[in-house]
């Protein structure tokens, strides 16, 4: 493996490099085999951060939490350089030399990984990073990482328990929980540079009671139909629409349950002037006709007609 930097630790910082013997156990383990730690750490404020390598045999995960650096890193197609700030991501494929430093004045204070595995060269398309697309991107933006940092914490306190198999297999796991999460923190991350869902979703609530249309959506989010209907799909992995009904179900459900209000009389408070659409609808989201679910939900009430 690509050794980690000998950097010397200070208070509050942390390196942890597993045993080989417990590498080739992960190596081997149906749960870690295809993705595992070799080894992970915490630098704070890391001033003097400087690590450059000819030959790099593993990948290598840096997140910068405070501060910033820089980094370059040779392709086929020629040096990739940039710099990393706060909430933003590098990844180091296998195969690539680079080099990378903390910011004389400013050095970051970072989370990192060193990782292998049988699919850890698939981490680069899970992740949304190719080192062959023109231009070749390394780098990820996350949202809310701090969402992250319970895992990160048991991960970096395994080091003071006694080194077992069972611990690393633990260690591998949340490993993997932690890069399952990145592709979402960096949708959302996106998604703020594009439109704001939460001032979206608000409007939908708030104009719940109305039959708006794609353009209505759109118009508030300040696109075009077809762009604002992309950019929405690529956040939520569904349509405007459709989340939008979705969501006038939901607050059917809350009436169903909460009220006395007919099917027909909660159907026109959402929007629907066709009760029967409004059912139908209801029985694609739900899997049960309106009247239906009031009756499982209030078994002891009667059921108000339509």
């Amino acid at each position: 493996m690509s050794q980690p930097s000998a950097w010397p630790l200070p208070s509050g910082s942390s390196r942890v490099v597993m045993p080989l013997e417990l590498i080739e156990h992960l190596a081997g383990h149906p749960l870690t085999r295809h993705l595992f730690p070799l080894a992970y750490g915490h630098y704070i404020a890391a001033k003097g951060h400087h690590v450059e390598r000819d030959q790099h045999t593993d990948y290598l995960l840096i997140f910068c939490h405070q501060g910033r650096g820089n980094y370059r890193i040779t392709t086929p197609q020629g040096n990739v350089t940039g710099e990393l700030s706060a909430g933003q991501l590098l990844l180091l494929p296998a195969g690539f030399p680079h080099r990378y430093q903390a910011h004389s004045d400013d050095p970051w204070s970072i989370y990192w990984a060193h990782y292998s595995g049988s699919s850890a060269a698939k981490s680069m398309d899970f992740l949304g990073l190719s080192s062959t697309a023109e231009p070749a991107k390394f780098v990820l933006t996350l949202s809310a990482w701090q969402n992250l940092l319970p895992i990160v914490t048991t991960l970096l306190n395994l080091q003071h328990q006694r080194w077992q198999r069972h611990n690393a297999v633990i260690a591998a796991t949340l490993l993997q929980q932690l890069l399952a999460q990145l592709p979402q923190l960096a949708e959302q991350a996106q998604q703020y540079h594009s439109f704001d869902l939460l001032a979206l979703e608000r409007f939908m609530q708030d104009n719940s009671h109305r039959d708006l249309d794609l353009e209505d959506l759109a118009a508030v989010a300040g696109l075009s139909r077809y762009h604002f209907a992309k950019k929405f799909k690529t956040v939520t992995g569904t349509s405007p629409m459709r989340y939008f009904n979705e969501l006038k179900i939901k607050l059917a459900c809350r009436q169903l349950d909460t009220s006395t209000a007919t099917v027909r009389a909660i159907a026109q408070s959402l929007g629907f002037d066709d009760p029967y659409y409004f059912s139908r609808l209801f029985k694609k989201v739900m899997g049960v006709a309106p009247s239906d679910y009031r009756d499982s939900h209030q078994p002891q009430a009667s059921s108000p007609q339509q």
